[in-house]
């Protein structure tokens, strides 16, 4: 599990459509939650510029994928 400092859980890769840090989601409270792309590690597999079948990242969900 990736967490952003905000303790946002993130998903990166498949452009960000179903990462909780992309700015188009609430959280339990109602309250939306900021984007966290900037502050990233893992923007690049956001934006497709990365080698996803060759990563070797374990701590990234989609690794293999």
């Amino acid at each position: 599990m990736i967490m952003d400092v905000t303790g946002v859980e993130l998903t990166p890769g498949k452009g960000g459509v179903d990462c909780l840090g992309n700015g188009k989601h609430v959280g339990a409270d109602g309250a939306p939650i900021p984007c966290c792309c900037d502050e990233c590690d893992y923007l690049m597999c956001c934006c497709g510029m990365c080698d996803c079948a060759g990563c070797d990242d374990e701590e990234r969900p989609r690794t293999q994928n």
